[in-house]
């Protein structure tokens, strides 16, 4: 019987080696957000390709069948994997660098990089980092809620630019939620102010309904999507599961995509990362005319 034995020891060790990054891996990958999601995704496919080398590592010692092919595959697949987290990881933190610098400046000053527009539906809300994140990658903020300005900002952690509170009960943030042409200027006056690339984000949709048909609150989302579209904005509305009929939630989706953070926060941040490549070679190819 064919038997390496120093290769069934290097191989088993290194099976458990890379079983125990693989699991690291995937805690990682089911706790973290952007960027760092997509850094612990690619991680744990380098993690599960070096622990497939390692295990053929062991047949082959076991066997006379030469496996080498796999082997050498699996581990340059797994290394380029891991090269490739650290490039990511480092454009991310570039990136991260420069927004550091833009926030230093004042109001005028910044230019904000929001890369989307568009209507969004979340069936779940927003994490305080999610809006954090928004913050930073746009020209502000407009919060409408049913809840208190006070409860709303110690929940996120963040002050949005402009907050409305839901509510008739007459205060300096709250607007009657029956008078959806009132709230309608609000957003619009605020889109107008920012001079586009901002954020609307919106829950409280059924409180609307119980002071207004469906049919109203429908025109007026459908008629504040045409005004973000316009200006280059992001509107997002949080609807939690059961709070509209079927028939009606269908009608929104219509219109409104549904998303989430997860995936929405990913696709800006790999938009904001092309643009800073790109940003390298036009700042490079200047470089080198001169």
């Amino acid at each position: 019987m064919y038997l390496n034995l120093l290769g069934v020891l290097t191989g088993s060790s290194l099976t458990i080696i890379g079983g125990i990054l693989t699991i690291k891996a995937f805690n990682y990958y089911k706790e973290l957000h952007e960027p760092g999601k997509s850094l612990a995704r690619t991680f744990l496919v380098s993690t599960l390709l070096f622990t497939i080398g390692s295990i053929a590592v062991i047949a082959d010692s076991l066997t006379a069948i030469q496996l080498w092919e796999i082997e050498l595959i699996c581990y340059t697949l797994s290394y380029l994997h891991v090269v490739l987290s650290v490039i990511y990881y480092l454009r991310i933190l570039k990136l991260e660098s420069q927004k550091t610098k833009i926030g230093n400046l004042s109001k005028k000053e910044r230019k904000a990089t929001l890369p989307i527009s568009g209507v969004y539906v979340f069936k779940k809300p927003p994490t305080p980092k999610g809006l954090t994140f928004l913050v930073r990658h746009s020209n502000g903020v407009l919060a409408i809620s049913r809840t208190k300005k006070e409860l709303w900002v110690r929940k996120y952690q963040i002050k949005p630019d402009k907050f409305v509170w839901l509510s008739r009960i007459e205060t300096n943030d709250s607007t009657d939620p029956s008078k959806l042409h009132v709230l309608q200027d609000i957003i619009l006056k605020f889109l107008q102010e920012k001079g586009g690339k901002a954020v609307v984000y919106f829950e409280g949709i059924e409180y609307l309904i119980l002071y207004n048909d469906f049919t109203s609150v429908a025109k007026f989302l459908f008629s504040i999507k045409d005004y973000i579209i316009s200006t280059n904005s992001l509107l997002i509305l949080y609807l939690s599961s059961n709070i509209l009929e079927q028939s009606q939630e269908s009608i929104l989706l219509k219109e409104f995509e549904q998303n989430s953070e997860e995936d929405l926060t990913r696709e800006i941040y790999e938009k904001l990362l092309v643009s800073a490549i790109e940003g390298e070679k036009d700042a490079s190819s200047e470089g080198k005319k001169e």
